[in-house]
């Protein structure tokens, strides 16, 4: 047996370590599977059971009396170990790569929102030229009397702007002002502002249907908004990042500090009675 005061420190700095690097892990994986919490959360606690188990088995490999037995035990559980390690090393770099941008991710979730919020903007200035167009071409053209006029122009006005998408439109400013604590460290950021990119696209599309519809006399198009490079930076901390020197010595260095408890058994095994025949 090994004195229980080193064992016990080797065994605080690998779980300390195992903990550290799955919560890299999981933030890595946040933003490669986009926001997909649960998978992530599943992937990352099976990975780090299955290698605290080999660990453990490496251990007791190594100090059973059973010279081959243990002998095989220790070095399959290692190897292992090393595959769940070398797994992990793509979503531990991602998160690397991600918190080394971190003020380009802040730089782009308050484009992102800015964006969203212009949309809305953006449609309002499109519907008051529309209706002040149309309004402009009854009075010019057709020469129609001030009360056809102004029903004319109310039909418009409630095809362009629906009370049903008044509400909604609340409610999103509502949703898009709470959106102001999303930086590398909350694991919700990968997914809203996913959410938040690809749902701006769906309501510049919903007021290009709504406003779809041309009167006779119109010489306009639908609402259009021109996109901007947001969902070509998102992608770039949403693809596979290959590891660069950083996230290789931040996973060493996990790597070793996992692997305490494993290192501080063979340690032991040299110094004190229990050695295998």
């Amino acid at each position: 047996m090994f004195k229980t005061g080193s064992s016990g420190l080797a065994l605080l700095l690998t779980i300390l370590s195992l903990l550290a690097f799955a919560f890299a892990a999981f933030m890595g994986l946040e933003y490669l599977l986009k926001g997909n919490h649960l998978l992530a959360v599943l992937i990352c606690l099976s990975g780090m059971v299955l290698l605290g188990l080999c660990i453990r088995m490496a251990c007791w490999g190594k100090s059973t009396r059973k010279k081959r037995q243990g002998y095989v035990i220790e070095i399959l559980s290692l190897l292992a170990a090393g595959v769940i390690l070398y797994l992990g090393r793509t979503p531990f770099s991602q998160f690397v790569y991600v918190v080394n941008h971190e003020q380009d991710i802040n730089s782009l979730v308050m484009e992102a929102r800015d964006n969203a919020f212009k949309i809305d903007t953006a449609y309002d200035d499109y519907a008051q030229k529309r209706l002040t167009a149309y309004e402009r071409y009854l009075k010019k053209s057709v020469k129609d009397n001030p009360q056809t006029v102004s029903l004319k122009v109310n039909s418009l006005k409630r095809r362009l702007m629906p009370e049903d998408m008044m509400d909604v439109r609340e409610e999103r400013k509502d949703w898009l002002d709470q959106l102001h604590n999303m930086n590398v460290w909350n694991i919700a950021t990968a997914k809203n502002l996913g959410y938040l990119i690809s749902a701006s696209d769906d309501w510049v599309e919903q007021y290009a249907e709504v406003s779809s519809q041309i009167y006779q006399g119109e010489k306009c198009e639908a609402f259009t908004m021109k996109s901007d490079d947001i969902k070509n930076r998102y992608k770039e901390f949403t693809t596979p990042r290959t590891p660069d020197r950083w996230s290789n010595l931040a996973m060493a260095a996990c790597c070793l500090l996992i692997l305490t408890f494993y290192i501080a058994s063979l340690r032991a095994k040299s110094r004190y009675q229990g050695r295998r025949a």
